[in-house]
């Protein structure tokens, strides 16, 4: 029920009454700030009158606030955006998650940060995507930002809104109705089957290490990080497999750190060529022998591919690897996600169901796999379709 309490002057005389409605706790559990209004008495109302009067008005101020119609008119963007981006934080959202939101703010609060949430215009996110579409906005290249980008924003501030609106903070969510740049779908970088085999023969002149890091992310479709993750105690000599289930990443904060993969379903168990695990074997022999000579300790839970000193490599070390053994050998271009998509494309090339190459890939969705393959599929699609013809309508 709705708190009345009277105001009056230093003469005694009722002016008005101060209305709040209590509104809970929020998902970080701390209490809300009440929705407040006033309500004014007019100078002819005798005091009982204006008390009936503010009764009946805090009544359907109540009811307004508990359906949503009252807003919240004090919090600006800004802050109430370092609220949602720290309960993510609280709630388990991935660092690298948390760290990219940060990025996406530094952009949007320029904008948008001071305006209050309740004030917030359609206008007002258009104009900002416009905005970030201009020169200069990609500080990197000095040009303007991606629409791939510019929606990573959108959803942030369409994420932001969605809380408030729960919270009862606003009526409605206006990034729902916001206009979003076009995105135009890239042809996925992924290799022939010719260019793996020249990949993979160059890569009998290089160091083991090396040799076998490529191989695995030619032969899993792993992601980067993931292949970095992978620790002796993951991988089963006997089954030929290796599970998937740590993630080395690198950020300014925290500098190189261990997580779990991008999903729950991002873990999973590998199947891999006989070959690739001899190899596999050869290259723990030959670590052995290293780290024997450094005085590191041989332990079950290391990394596969390690520092010198044990420890796990940067991520970018793999980037870069690729881009010095692509200039040695004039390849095409490399870089570990190439390798994924070329896994993906060969498998579905070769008649492997989408659920199989999902599950292989790793993806939170069988429909995320068809979506992103959607071109590979339907190429397949007219293979498979041009063979029947050259079996069945052939002239005799």
């Amino acid at each position: 029920m709705a708190n009345i309490q009277e105001r009056r002057n230093k003469e005694g005389k009722l002016i008005s009454f101060s209305i709040r409605v209590h509104r809970g706790r929020g998902p970080d559990g701390k209490q809300l700030k009440p929705y407040t209004t006033t309500f004014e008495v007019q100078p002819t109302w005798k005091e009982e009158t204006a008390r009936k009067k503010a009764e009946a008005f805090a009544s359907v101020f109540e009811k307004e606030c508990r359906e949503g119609i009252r807003a919240d008119n004090r919090q600006r963007f800004d802050g109430y955006c370092d609220y949602v981006i720290k309960l993510k934080e609280q709630r388990g959202a991935k660092h690298s998650t948390i760290v990219r939101y940060r990025e996406l703010a530094k952009r949007i609060y320029p904008h948008i940060g001071h305006i209050k949430l309740c004030d917030l215009r359609v206008d007002h996110l258009n104009e900002l995507y416009t905005a970030l579409a201009t020169e200069g906005e990609n500080k990197k290249t000095g040009g303007k930002l991606s629409a791939k980008t510019i929606t990573e924003h959108h959803r942030l501030i369409s994420t932001v809104l969605e809380q408030a609106f729960k919270e009862r903070l606003i009526v409605f969510n206006v990034a729902r109705q916001a206009v979003l740049p076009r995105i135009e779908k890239k042809e996925m970088n992924h290799f022939q089957p010719e260019q793996i085999e020249a990949i993979r023969e160059v890569l009998e002149n290089e160091p083991l290490k090396w040799k076998t890091l490529v191989d695995l992310l030619i032969m899993t479709g792993a992601r980067r990080g993931e292949i970095l993750g992978l620790k002796w105690e993951s991988v089963d000599f006997e089954k030929n497999q290796i599970h998937i289930c740590n993630n080395v990443l690198y950020s300014a904060d925290r500098g190189i750190y261990e997580d779990t993969p991008k999903t729950e379903k991002s873990k999973r168990y590998i199947t891999l060529p006989k070959a690739i695990m001899a190899e596999l074997w050869e290259y723990r022999k030959e670590q052995r022998k290293e780290f024997l000579k450094a005085g590191i300790p041989d332990r079950a839970d290391g990394f596969v591919f390690a520092q010198s000193t044990g420890e796990a490599m940067h991520p970018d070390s793999v980037t870069d690897y690729l881009k010095k053994l692509e200039k040695k050998y004039h390849l095409p271009h490399l870089n570990a996600h190439a390798f994924r998509h070329t896994m993906a494309s060969l498998l579905y090339f070769n008649g492997v169901d989408s659920v199989s190459i999902s599950n292989r890939l790793g993806h939170a969705q069988v429909s995320t796999t068809a979506n992103i393959y959607a071109h590979v599929i339907e190429e397949a699609e007219q293979r498979s379709a041009d063979i029947l013809s050259d079996i069945f309508m052939k002239k005799a």
